[in-house]
């Protein structure tokens, strides 16, 4: 009896250097794809039981390593996991976009039986993010049932609360006792697996009346019933809730899930915590996407003809503004043929006002982002970007004067810089805050390609007034 907690301590001890070393050899096979990618194909091609393991353990990091892979090495490797139901969780844990490449490999008939062992959700993400004639290949290879589950989804738009819900929620009707209620999340157990975290309270009609947690369930005396300890009226949206409010909600609530309820108020599904997060992420990225005019959805797995297509008009608007700026400069080629310096001094005038006011522009795009910008503030936010940059403008253009003077050995030369760089960084902060604002009023997305507008401003202003005023002064 005295051997025994050594014994236990022992096993306890090999079990944590076993776990660590599995997850420094885990953390090694992710750094060699990431730099070595053909060389990580070779080495789990090699060692299959090592890559099993490694599939059925942690999905995520197998997620992670086939996605730094190319399509058809990630595809001969997940073909090759032994049981259906692993390959299908490290889809689960992958980019749609990235899962979508490599289903793209496999047969439609293989490509469907994966999906079908695939979360839901999850699923339809990966479908809509195949080439239509593929995606079309897939469904009419999918079960009757899973082809119902995935089509509904995709009815909904991919930014929208029914594109990102999932519909195998935990549901229990309001009658039941705690007790009762227990013994039907373990029955529930199997099938819901981590959607089992959130478990909502409905009526004979599936209209959603509460949300309960496991320790209020697990607290209760047997005998208590649903209603006594739920939360009545949870926060609730509907399947075309744009993403954007979802991950709000989630965020200023802190709800691990947002039950989606139709318009009689039945519950359909629940956006979980993750996927809002997800959600969050996007818009962020998008808003960057957008602002300098490429395509709100594009990634680097968009097929370069639609990039082609999306990014093209803004580069055609940059050409007409780049026409403008020149008729702008053209007359006064004389100041410039007089005082040659000025060529050279006068894209710093530009740059500067460019860069103060993409600062603006990305404070106020962010404060909108995150709700902290109603309308009835966007005045005080354009004056207080006013101010700031009256303030750097004006010691910014001290040391641009005085550079400005020493390069182009004339003082005269100097005082240009300093008003024209004082002018642009001023409007360039009411610029940068008013453009988001300006699109917002008129109901379009604040960040649509406002940083080519801002340039255009920035550099108009720049050029032009820096030689207006050399054409007064010199």
């Amino acid at each position: 009896m005295p051997d025994e907690p050594a014994s236990t301590g022992d096993r306890l001890r090999a079990m944590r250097f076993r776990l660590r070393k599995q997850r420094a050899a885990t953390e090694s096979l992710r750094d060699l794809a990431e730099h070595s990618p053909v060389q990580a194909e070779e080495y789990l091609d090699a060692h299959h039981s090592e890559w099993e393991e490694l599939a059925q353990r942690t999905p995520h990091d197998a997620a992670d390593i086939l996605e730094a892979l190319d399509e058809e090495g990630a595809a001969d490797l997940l073909a090759h996991l032994d049981e259906t139901a692993a390959a299908a969780d490290v889809l689960d844990e992958m980019r749609p976009e990235a899962a979508a490449d490599v289903i793209e490999e496999f047969r439609p008939a293989d490509a469907a039986l994966l999906i079908e062992e695939m979360e839901t959700d999850q699923a339809a993400d990966l479908l809509g993010a195949l080439e239509p004639d593929q995606r079309t290949a897939v469904i009419e290879a999918l079960a009757d049932d899973t082809t119902a589950d995935v089509m509904e989804l995709l009815a909904y738009p991919a930014d929208s609360a029914g594109g990102m819900m999932t519909t195998e929620i935990a549901s229990l009707p309001v009658g039941l006792t705690s007790g009762e209620a227990m013994e039907a999340l373990r029955r529930l157990h199997d099938q819901l697996g981590s959607n089992l975290s959130v478990v909502y309270v409905v009526d004979d009609s599936q209209i959603l009346l509460g949300v309960v947690s496991f320790r209020a369930l697990t607290f209760a005396r047997p005998g208590t019933g649903l209603d006594e300890v739920m939360v009545a009226d949870p926060v609730a949206v509907t399947p075309t809730t744009d993403r954007e409010i979802v991950s709000e909600l989630v965020q200023r609530y802190r709800l691990l899930a947002l039950p989606v309820v139709d318009e009689s108020g039945a519950l359909i599904g629940m956006v979980r915590f993750e996927e809002a997060m997800e959600a969050a992420t996007a818009e962020a990225t998008e808003d960057i996407a957008v602002s300098v005019g490429a395509g709100a959805e594009e990634s680097v797995f968009t097929p370069i003809p639609v990039s082609i297509r999306r990014r093209l008009p803004w580069i055609g608007v940059n050409l007409i503004i780049g026409l403008g700026i020149a008729l702008v400069i053209e007359p006064f080629r004389t100041t410039i043929e007089d005082v040659t310096v000025l060529a050279a001094l006068m894209p710093m005038v530009a740059l500067l006002g460019g860069n103060s006011g993409a600062q603006s522009l990305a404070v106020v795009i962010r404060a909108m982002a995150l709700g902290d910008l109603p309308s009835g503030r966007a005045g005080r936010a354009i004056r207080r970007e006013f101010l700031v940059g009256a303030a750097n403008g004006a010691v910014i253009a001290v040391f641009a004067a005085l550079a400005g003077g020493v390069v182009a050995g004339h003082a005269v030369v100097g005082v240009v810089i300093f008003i024209a760089v004082l002018a642009n960084l001023l409007i360039a902060g009411v610029a940068g805050a008013g453009i988001p604002v300006l699109l917002r009023s008129l109901g379009l997305d604040p960040a649509l390609a406002s940083n080519i507008f801002l340039t255009m401003i920035t550099d108009l202003v720049g050029f032009g007034g820096f030689l207006f005023t050399a054409s007064i002064l010199l």
